[in-house]
């Protein structure tokens, strides 16, 4: 246990107990999130939010997103993203991308969900790949070359994200996107993208029951 004698140990006792009465209250606030419900998750995640907690900050602003407080979704997206947190830099880009609560910036979106999918950001990842294969986010048909471009792509497909698989199946294929025809990388990503839509297919299917 750590001694709190003199000031600097009170002041790093008091730290200490602040942060972890934030965790506390994020986790609280998690759980509300799960179970459905919003508004005591919102109560109880603005505490630690307002505390500098990113996680509460990133989950409390996509509850204020989902709920159309848009203005405030943003704040709290930023102060997570400012810190560096992933979820935090992925909701401001949406915001960034959608126009809402925010003044559309398709770059200042695309920005941001770089940052994120650097850190391994699934959704980042893919929005970036979807961005580079079909046009979006203010990237033009030069822009859509660079080489960042691919390597998005196959980030996305280690991510098994069925778009990426099937672009890069078709690429290998014809030659496009700068890459050789390789018929067994084709054939490689044909079967990931087969399986994976036979999964899609069977969760489907699992869901329409009653």
């Amino acid at each position: 246990m750590l001694a709190c004698a003199g000031a600097a140990a009170i002041a790093l006792c008091s730290t200490l107990a602040l942060a972890a009465t934030a965790d506390d209250d994020f986790r609280a606030g998690l759980r509300s999130y799960q179970s459905g419900d919003m508004i005591g998750a919102m109560a109880t995640l603005r505490k630690p939010a307002d505390q500098g907690h990113a996680a509460a900050q990133a989950l409390l602003a996509e509850i204020l997103d989902r709920s159309d407080y848009n203005e405030e979704a943003v704040a709290y997206y930023r102060k997570a993203a400012d810190q560096g947190h992933p979820e935090g830099e992925y909701g401001l880009g949406t915001m960034y991308a959608s126009g809402e609560g925010v003044k559309k910036d398709l770059v200042a979106a695309r920005t941001w969900f770089a940052k994120a999918a650097e850190k391994g950001h699934t959704g980042a990842i893919n929005t970036l790949a979807q961005a580079y294969m079909s046009g979006g986010l203010g990237l033009d048909d030069k822009g859509r070359t660079e080489p960042a471009g691919l390597q998005w792509i196959r980030k996305a497909a280690d991510n098994s994200y069925l778009p990426a698989l099937e672009y890069l199946g078709k690429a290998y294929r014809t030659g496009a996107a700068g890459l050789a025809i390789d018929v067994k990388q084709a054939e490689a990503f044909e079967a990931r993208a087969r399986t994976v839509r036979g999964i899609k297919a069977e969760k489907g299917k699992k869901g329409s029951r009653t």
